[in-house]
């Protein structure tokens, strides 16, 4: 009676991991694909044309209009601390740092959760390879026909679940590096352009 409950446990649970880790990869790419375009949409896409009318303006009003030329949230972002008129090139910094901050929290949305099925769907599969070899033995102990056949047959079925598994955790990967790249690409252009800032003006002309 046992064995049987085990059987009938095993499978449901089986079947439910499968069609949880189906779940998963739906709003792994659908994620993914909303920041592609959120990418697309807000930051920065062309950094050589930003850093060359930077490298051409000499005052305050002309890197602010060089910021505005282009469209990204990373020169907003160093164009409102500018506009702040700080005192000083690290209080300038400090600005830039705060809308930073921000801005990553927006820039990194569903990361965590692309990395978390990236790190933990193969374990999911295998708990579903798990439960599908306990159903297989489950099987087999109350079975009075089949033998080592049966077995077999619930096995390689079992193994779908890991194959589900590393079919979902390896796109997840793959898109949760782009996007960890990306930010850290934008991050990277907002300290240059924190630093090209600082290195132009004098304190002075930080100010309005």
């Amino acid at each position: 009676m046992i064995t049987a409950q085990i059987s009938l446990f095993a499978f449901y649970a089986a079947r439910a991991i499968l069609y949880l880790l189906f779940i998963i990869s739906f709003f792994t790419v659908a994620f993914f694909i909303e920041r592609l375009f959120y990418y697309r949409r807000t930051l920065v896409r062309d950094e050589g044309r930003l850093h060359a009318a930077l490298a051409a303006a000499k005052d305050r009003a002309a890197i602010l209009t060089a910021l505005a030329s282009v469209r990204g949230e990373e020169a907003r972002i160093v164009a409102d601390a500018l506009n702040e008129a700080p005192d000083t090139g690290e209080a300038f910094r400090e600005l830039v740092n705060a809308r930073l901050i921000t801005a990553r929290q927006q820039w990194e949305r569903f990361t965590d959760f692309l990395g978390t099925v990236g790190s933990n769907a193969p374990f999911v599969g295998l708990l579903g390879t798990v439960l599908g070899i306990m159903k297989s033995f489950a099987d087999l102990a109350v079975a009075t026909k089949g033998g080592p056949q049966a077995v077999m047959s619930g096995i390689s079925e079992a193994l779908i679940a890991t194959a589900v598994g590393l079919g979902v955790a390896i796109p997840a990967i793959i898109f949760f590096n782009f996007c960890k790249g990306r930010i850290r690409r934008s991050a990277a252009l907002v300290e240059a352009l924190t630093a090209r800032i600082v290195g132009t003006l004098s304190p002075r002309s930080l100010q309005k």
